[in-house]
């Protein structure tokens, strides 16, 4: 049985299996968010971290202070160090839903990426919602690819 790393916070946002997602809509929706994504994850990746939770959304904010998410994040690549040597990262697939499970009513992009984390493959989703000002994090998990 392989080891799931949850890094972040999904706080409930499932949104499925780690396989491909499918079936677009929204198509403007989902540029932007897959925008707002490659942004953030820029941060994550130049260990900006408590850049990325100024720039994750109010109810990812709502669930965890700046304090907290770094500390997880910096424990999570001490205990996990290959999660700090990203090779690669491509894009599989993003999907738009108007909800998501244990989340609040409103609009959600999933992004999900095949990583190569050294030299192991991760999938990575990160999930964004709708905020007022644009698409923000509403959560991030990693898990080995398999």
């Amino acid at each position: 049985m392989r080891t799931v790393v949850v890094i972040g916070l999904l706080v409930g946002l499932a949104v499925g299996p780690a396989q491909p997602l499918h079936a677009q809509s929204n198509e403007q929706a989902v540029e932007s968010a897959k925008q707002a994504a490659q942004e953030w994850l820029a941060l994550f990746d130049a260990h900006e971290l408590k850049a990325t939770w100024e720039e994750a959304s109010s109810f990812f904010k709502s669930k965890i202070s700046a304090e907290q998410w770094v500390a997880r994040i910096e424990q999570t690549r001490k205990r996990r160090p290959v999660l700090d040597s990203l090779r690669s990262r491509s894009l599989v697939a993003a999907r738009y839903t108007p909800s998501l499970p244990k989340a609040p009513d409103g609009e959600y992009v999933a992004v999900q990426y095949e990583s190569q984390y050294a030299h192991e493959p991760w999938v990575e989703t990160v999930t964004l919602k709708k905020d007022p000002d644009g698409w923000r994090v509403a959560g991030y998990f990693v898990k080995p690819a398999g």
